[in-house]
């Protein structure tokens, strides 16, 4: 139990659960980063490609989005995660297809209004091409939505990695993350092991909430 040289107590291979929580929250922390960095990236552009076109184009580009959308996100997720081994960078791929959907959106409803402003407007005057107009003016003019999406990205995929390793489909020993230490502390829950159970949850509720905030 807690006390002395483990103020958290030690789970059951003799393991330090402050430890273990540190390095579970590097896991969780540097996945939910990279899947808010490239889905900001991927989202962006291409809501941005769809806002500014319009028509034919943007019609098509938003049914592909729809479709997507309309999957059960976990259920598309345990399917493609049961075809491939899971390992970080699998589950960052994987998070990054279903996230970016949402991103996408937000920014395409951006640009559909900066697109009319009168600065886009003598960009087209200028000779200006459509790439420039999408990276010099509506991105860096719609970055205050994406800012925001991202920081609830990071929480997102903080949450989905704890309920793939609360399935047993997450990271694969010797890595941990928050979810998997979850899986293993209930099953000695009623032994009156409390240690391993209350103090991966709580972490994970507090770092999902202040991303949140």
């Amino acid at each position: 139990p807690p006390g002395g040289a483990y103020p958290l107590g030690t789970d059951g291979d003799g393991y330090n659960v402050l430890g273990r929580l540190m390095l579970g929250g590097q896991s969780s922390i540097e996945l939910g980063f990279a899947v808010s960095i490239a889905t900001s990236v991927v989202g962006t552009l291409y809501g941005a490609i769809a806002g500014l076109f319009g028509g034919i184009v943007d019609a098509v580009m938003m049914r592909i989005v729809d479709t997507f959308l309309a999957l059960p996100s976990l259920v598309f997720l345990l399917i493609l995660v049961n075809l491939f081994t899971p390992n970080i960078w699998i589950i960052i791929a994987l998070l990054t297809m279903l996230s970016w959907l949402g991103t996408a959106r937000l920014v395409r409803g951006e640009v559909l209004t900066l697109r009319t402003r009168e600065y886009v407007q003598a960009v087209r005057m200028m000779g200006g091409s459509n790439w420039r107009i999408v990276t010099r003016h509506l991105i860096p003019n719609s970055v205050g939505v994406v800012i925001v999406n991202a920081t609830f990205t990071v929480a997102d995929s903080i949450l989905y990695l704890s309920a793939l390793s609360f399935l047993g489909l997450g990271l694969a020993p010797p890595s941990v993350d928050w979810g998997g230490m979850l899986t293993n502390g209930l099953s000695f829950l009623f032994d009156g092991y409390w240690w391993l159970v209350y103090p991966p949850a709580i972490i994970l509720i507090i770092t999902v909430v202040a991303f949140n905030l």
